[in-house]
């Protein structure tokens, strides 16, 4: 297990996390001794933070240390700009003993550790995001399609075969077959594998 250091202007939430904490646990007086120290794990509440210039969270970090962010009212936002800074754990500065000792082991194996619910809204927000990037890349390869056949491409991208694709839209698989080759002209490509390729890319 990596030491572990406590640093906040708070005795109570010293006193709090000590007797949570299943390890020992260091306590951090001046901010100078930061530097000191390689290969261990800070926990640190977010209203003190404002008196740590960032640059030497960026040099503990650095060290090879791990920062445990704990804050009063966590949020999202502020999870994803400790994340971006290099601060691998973020929660609550009154969590559970076993949320606080869950993240000080995922720290302690260089893994991410964030509330439940914000991992959850972090989760949600890569998708949306993906699947709002999949949009724009749709509409931009389907921009020359007309209506009926954007509808088509993209049962098509989803693997629907030629008569579900007719059962979907209530339209005959030989009108499926007409639009999917006018699809085929419009995109350059010659078959439903290289109609696939385009999604890839």
């Amino acid at each position: 297990m990596k030491s572990i250091f406590l640093y906040s202007d708070d005795l109570y939430l010293i006193g709090r996390w000590m007797k949570l904490i299943d390890y020992p646990t260091i306590i951090i007086e001046e901010l100078s001794d930061l530097l000191e120290i390689k290969k261990g794990i800070l926990i640190v509440n977010n209203a003190i933070c404002t008196d740590i210039p960032s640059n030497l969270i960026v040099d503990f970090v650095n060290n090879q240390n791990q920062v445990l962010l704990l804050d009063n009212l966590p949020n999202f936002l502020t999870a994803q700009k400790c994340l971006s800074n290099g601060i691998k754990g973020y929660g609550n500065t009154l969590m559970t003993k076993s949320y606080l000792n869950s993240a000080i082991e995922a720290l302690n194996n260089n893994f991410i550790w964030l509330l439940p619910d914000i991992t959850t809204q972090l989760v949600k927000d890569i998708v949306d995001s993906n699947e709002q990037s999949s949009k724009n890349k749709d509409n931009l390869l389907f921009k020359d399609l007309t209506h009926k056949e954007k509808k088509v491409a993209s049962l098509l991208k989803k693997g629907y075969t030629n008569f579900k694709i007719s059962e979907e839209l209530n339209i005959s698989v030989n009108t499926v077959k007409t639009h999917i080759k006018h699809i085929y002209e419009k995109l350059n490509v010659k078959d439903r594998l290289s109609f696939a390729s385009l999604f890839s890319q």
